[in-house]
């Protein structure tokens, strides 16, 4: 028996025969004692023995995304299984742009419902009332395109608008879309990946999803389903009708508000709603969807109609604990109310009297109709329209949580087997639960004996579900992982694949306008890609550079890699060279005498720490991988990177000096506990180093909640403790009696001796003082040393400093995290009062960030009057010490819902239950500060939000506005730090560097410094320089350019000329153009004469030639570093009598055409190659009779015009 016929056993339950009796003969049957994990069991069940559908309705969205995940895993298929969770409750109150992934699950389970597909539905009370349009408007708002039929593309792009789809540049997110040529990519709503349709004419000829990141396709499908993202069809009538409503309440409105006058704004409040109510009737009539359509979706659909219409005849009503719900939805209710109140009242909304949700009566109605409905009520509570007579009872419980107490789980086991009970533990740990058992001599039961009606004993099934029950009438004892061990058994996504391809650059950043770097001309502004004509009339495509005094720069694409975007300091703006001045020139000098400096200081720590010897540790234990594998949490790839380099150091018989550097909550701390378990395994000791008695409390609780399971002795030393725990830690360290030790400076007492001291884990070492420091710096000399650092550090100087002193980054955002939705708005009361109330009816908390001291307190009492139900504390850098860590401690503990503070929270700790952040007066920050400090939220698989407020009626500076601008369009997440922030990487810049390098880095740009220190301490290290050599030049009348017809965005134009720049090897063109074609689809003439030049020029480079030429009617063909005997040129010249043959150039009779003249120019050159001596032998001449196979055209298939 496997996971998915445990639900079967259920037949030995008798109230679940009872149960399927009641719901035969109809009517409403309420079943009491259910525990929730229970549930899922039973309604597995049903859906298999009952023959028509069944729906949930439970009291929120993350009940019912437990019950579909434990549905799914008994067996309930995919496509009959149908979650209505995804439905934001108060979607429609939300702020600015939908999210069209929620958007679009919801529509494609509305669509499921409408047209009888779905068999079992779940979802949350909110979902099921929120308001939508008529089953038969939605039914059919989908499209399947299919490989090799017949698509009308210009048909599917009206269709996808009229589905709500946004079209864009790249697709990255669902419910985009976009068109290259015959490429299509589109994101479908309820789709987890995109898809890539590749048309020949109107005819299907694949469709291959694609991964995001690097934008390459990964396999193929034969058929694509396309659902509608938007609810509401904007069809012609459903328009009219809605405009022409609002064009009759909109006159009334704003007549009322000018009477009310709040504020003394009545005036401006009507002029704003009548902006907006105009501003939304344009786009209505123009049929296109706009951010704020949903909230007109009961003008555009007067009926009420909710989820609950589109039930299939014949379905099965559950209604999970009632109460709940209806308690939940008068919540929902109320905020809602509240919301529109406060909207209407600013001008902001038409009405607060449209309901968006039907009320709780629907709920009563539909089970009225229903052929039966079924309660479940743990408690047996009475709902009022609800009553079910003489319901059934059941003797029922959720599983006691043993959290790795396993002598108190063996002897409830003992219990159940000596009641001769089925107990069946289900784990992703078969192999240390069958272990556990038989030291405690308990055999496992061989799983065919797992039958209704079965025998007693302990059955260990393969699989995860989020908690156990116990069915004593059953005779039957459910436990799970978490329930046994104290973790969830999360289920781990497949590791992602990584196919090849560039993340993005910087250079998607470069912008016309933007100062950039010339490593030879200086700083100049970037004024786009410009097409030349060249005198042999061949386009081509160059960068074109202003510098001072109107000087233009045109730089061949070839020579893109010597163009930096430039990245320097944040308050001042750099100055533009002059040309020919010899500006450029002193400046660069200046440069390459200060890094050679600071690089004879990092080879001096380098040969120190080489010389050293330190002690290696042995592989990983089982212990070890078993600790691992208990990770409830998929690692991403970045973090595995990271595990695998400290290993390797531990390995290593020369002390570990590692740095992790990823943001708070990348996975940082788990790569400690994996190296500091390894350690204690080794027989040595550990110890933790905090800079704040918090973090290191934070740390103590992390690290005894991972190590629970083994002998893992694990203490604090901080104020925290008390003098006589502090002695006692501090004599077992001595006798080696404590194998991990967390801490703040205390742990660098002179006090406190280790009896065998493994490894130092410093937590943000640059927020130690400088005696703290040297304390450090003695330390390390014999042991192993883990950094951890939130400080961003840019991948260029990563790899620079490479060697110096070894880096791992951690930049990919951990599964689940969400971009933090970030607001730009002038400060308001009521917007603020709306903000901090829905945060804590999520159950969340706020901070509000006021950068005054003085003021302070005067704005924490004015938030407690504008939210009375909200408690407020303060936080700033005058505080004392203890008294600040009082207050965040107890901030961390969910004492309080605000914490009113300076930027003193700007590196803090990771508290993931703060997921909203108001800046107060955000114009006067830096964008490196207001970029962290959103980063305090979003933390958690929560949405994060961040509000940036300036005052009214201010007028914002250029350069303030600039940075908020900037902060709002960087809200992605920053996998590889793609959101390349110059502010930012100057701040990790100059932490790493130290303020006496920033001067040079603003005066040369940050690219071109990393550039040179590298280039300075590889010399100094005695090391052979990377080749900087350049391509032969290949000078043909060919058009060889990316038409912006092929690849419309110039950023990616610049992308995919920066990757050319790059190429060396042949393999890496072949790449390139399968990009292309993958992308972009069958390149234009000009693509492939641009990667024929470019094997060519590689070609001349492996053969010794310098350059080739046209020149007239002929082609010169000129040898660099080799020369043609004259033997050779005699057989030449015999064989090849049109062209002319001297020792160090070969002048070629070329056809007229360009496309001929490349291939006698591809041929010649292979003749060449094996006519030029190699290694002191002779070449061979080969005769033109059978020419040989042009230079890289292999399968190279015919280009469009």
């Amino acid at each position: 028996m496997d996971l998915r016929e445990l639900p079967a056993l259920v037949d030995d339950l008798p109230a679940y025969h009872e149960l399927k009796k009641r719901i035969a003969a109809g009517g409403l049957t309420q079943i009491e004692g259910l525990p929730v994990a229970a549930k899922s069991f039973i309604l597995a069940q049903l859906a298999r023995e009952l023959g028509h559908p069944i729906v949930v309705v439970t009291y929120n969205a993350d009940q019912a995304a437990r019950i579909c995940a434990d549905l799914a895993r008994y067996g309930v298929e995919d496509d009959a299984l149908v979650n209505l969770a995804a439905s934001t409750e108060t979607l429609v109150f939300a702020e600015g742009a939908p999210d069209l992934a929620v958007l679009g699950r919801r529509t494609a389970a509305l669509q499921k419902l409408a047209r009888g597909e779905a068999r079992l539905v779940v979802g949350p009370i909110g979902a099921f009332l929120q308001r939508t349009v008529a089953p038969e408007a939605l039914r059919d708002r989908s499209v399947t395109i299919t490989v090799n039929e017949s698509v009308e593309i210009a048909d599917l792009e009206k269709t996808l608008a009229g589905f709500g789809y946004d079209r864009v540049e790249a697709v990255e997110n669902p419910g985009q879309w976009t068109r290259r040529g015959g490429i299509l990519d589109i994101f479908p709503g309820d789709s987890l990946r995109p898809f890539r349709i590749d048309f020949f004419g109107d005819d299907v000829e694949s469709i291959r999803p694609f991964d995001v990141e690097s934008q390459r396709s990964v396999g193929k499908v034969e058929t694509l389903a396309v659902h509608a993202v938007r609810e509401a069809p904007l069809t012609e009538d459903a328009v009219a009708e809605a405009v022409a409503r609002l064009q009759r309440e909109l006159p009334g409105r704003m007549a009322q508000l000018r009477k009310t006058n709040e504020e003394g704004r009545g005036a401006e409040h009507a002029e704003r709603l009548e902006e907006r109510i105009e501003a939304d009737i344009a786009q209505l009539s123009s049929r296109t969807y706009f951010d704020q359509t949903e909230y007109y979706l009961p003008y555009l659909e007067p009926r009420e109609m909710c989820a609950l219409d589109y039930l299939p005849e014949g379905a099965l009503l559950v209604l999970d604990e009632p109460n709940q719900a209806k308690a939940r939805l008068e919540q929902i209710e109320k905020e809602v109310i509240e919301i529109a109140q406060t909207r209407a009242a600013r001008g902001e909304w038409l009405t607060d009297e449209t309901p968006h949700a039907c009320g709780f009566s629907a709920v009563v109605s539909h089970a009225a109709k229903s052929p039966a409905t079924v309660i479940f009520s743990l408690l047996g509570q009475k709902v009022d329209g609800l009553r079910a007579s003489d319901p059934i009872s059941t003797q029922s419980g959720a599983m006691e949580s043993f959290a790795g107490r396993f002598p108190s789980f063996f002897e409830a086991l003992d219990g159940w087997l000596g009641a001769r009970f089925r107990v069946v533990l289900v784990t992703e740990q078969s192999q240390k639960i069958r272990e556990l058992l038989a030291d405690h001599k308990i055999p496992a039961s061989p799983q065919d004996r797992l039958q209704p009606g079965g025998e007693g004993g302990v059955y260990v099934l393969d699989g995860s579900l989020l908690g156990g029950f116990k069915l004593a009438e059953a005779a039957l004892m459910v436990a799970t992982d978490t329930d046994i061990f104290g973790h969830r058994a999360h289920q781990k996504p497949k590791k992602r694949a990584f196919k090849e391809g560039l993340k993005l650059t910087s250079y998607l950043e470069l912008r016309e306008g933007d100062y950039v770097v010339h490593i030879n001309h200086g700083i100049g502004y970037y004024a786009g890609i410009t097409r030349l004509k060249s005198k042999d009339g061949a386009e081509r495509d160059y960068l074109l550079l202003e510098y001072a005094g109107g000087d233009k720069v045109y730089v061949p694409t070839d020579q893109i890699d010597r163009v930096q975007k430039y990245i320097g300091s944040q308050e001042s703006t750099p100055t533009v060279t002059r040309l020919n001045s010899g500006e450029w020139s002193r400046a660069t000098k200046k440069a390459q005498k200060q890094v050679q400096e600071m690089a004879a200081d990092l080879i001096k720590l380098y040969a120190a720490r080489k010389a050293a010897t330190g002690h290696s540790i042995a592989p990983d234990t089982p212990w070890q991988m078993e600790m691992e594998e208990a990770f409830p949490y998929q690692e991403t790839p970045d973090q595995l990177a990271a595990i695998e380099d400290v290993k390797r150091d531990l390995e290593d018989d020369k002390p570990m000096d590692r740095l992790i550097c990823g943001d708070v909550g990348y996975g940082k701390t788990e790569v400690a506990i994996r190296a500091a378990f390894k350690v204690v395994n080794a027989g040595r000791q550990v110890a933790v180093l905090c800079p704040t008695t918090i973090l290191a409390q934070q740390h103590l609780v992390t690290f005894r909640e991972r190590l629970a399971q083994y002998p893992v002795k694990i203490e604090m030393l901080s104020r925290f403790v008390s003098k006589a725990e502090a002695d006692r830690t501090i004599k077992a360290l001595a006798e080696g009696n404590v194998d991990i030790v967390v801490g703040t400076h205390k742990l660098l007492s002179k006090d406190v001796k280790f009896r065998n001291l493994g490894m130092l884990v410093v937590d943000e070492e640059q927020r130690f003082g400088v005696a703290h420091k040297e304390r450090i710096k003695a330390i390390k000399k014999n042991v192993d040393v883990l950094t951890l650092t939130a400080t961003p550090i840019p991948r260029t100087l990563h790899m620079s400093l490479s060697g110096i002193r070894d880096m791992s980054l951690i930049d990919d955002p951990p599964e689940g995290r969400q971009p933090i939705k970030t607001y730009v708005k002038e400060y308001d009361d009521e917007l603020i009062r709306e903000v901090i109330l829905r945060e804590l009816d999520r159950g969340g908390q706020v901070y509000y960030l006021h950068n005054r001291i003085e003021s302070i307190t005067h704005v924490a009492e004015h938030l407690r009057r504008l939210v009375s139900q909200a408690t407020a504390e303060i936080a700033h850098g005058q505080m004392h010490e203890d008294d600040l860590e009082d207050v965040m401690l107890r901030f961390a503990n969910k004492e309080f819902n605000i914490l009113v503070c300076t930027t003193i929270v700007e590196s803090g700790l990771d508290i993931p239950n703060v997921n909203t952040i108001i800046v107060d007066n955000a114009d006067k920050l830096g964008l490196a500060q207001l970029y962290q400090l959103r980063g305090r939220v979003g933390r958690s698989k929560r949405q994060g939000y961040a509000y940036l407020l300036y005052r009214k009626d201010k007028i914002l500076s250029e350069i303030a506005e600039k940075r908020l601008g900037a902060l709002r369009e960087f809200s992605d997440l920053g996998s590889g730090y793609k959101v390349a922030m110059r502010d930012l990487e100057i701040r990790g810049a100059g932490n790493l560097l130290g303020a006496a390098q920033s001067g040079t880095v603003a005066t040369v740009g940050f690219d071109l410094y990393t550039q040179l220190l590298s280039q300075a301490i590889n010399e100094l290290k005695g090391e052979d320089m990377e080749a900087d050599w350049e391509l032969p030049n290949v000078a043909l009348p060919l058009d060889a350019h990316i038409p912006p017809r092929y690849i419309p965005s110039e950023a990616e134009r610049i992308l995919i000329y920066k990757k050319l720049t790059a190429v060396r090897r042949m393999e890496d063109v072949a790449r390139i153009q399968e990009e292309l074609e993958d992308r972009y689809g069958d390149p234009p003439r000009s693509v492939w004469n641009l990667l024929a030049t470019l094997r060519l020029r590689l070609r001349c480079l492996e053969v010794g030639i310098g350059n080739i030429v046209a020149e007239k009617r002929r082609v010169a063909i000129r040898f660099q570093g080799t020369h043609i005997p004259m033997d050779t040129i005699k057989k030449l010249a015999r064989l090849y009598m049109q062209h002319q043959f001297l020792p160090d150039v070969v002048f070629l009779a070329t056809p007229d055409t360009p496309a001929r003249m490349l291939t006698a120019v591809e041929e010649m050159v292979e003749v060449l190659a094996k006519a030029l001596p190699k290694d002191g032998q002779p070449g061979v001449v080969d005769s033109p009779k059978q020419p040989p196979r042009p230079v890289g055209r292999t399968g190279v298939r015919s280009a469009s015009a």
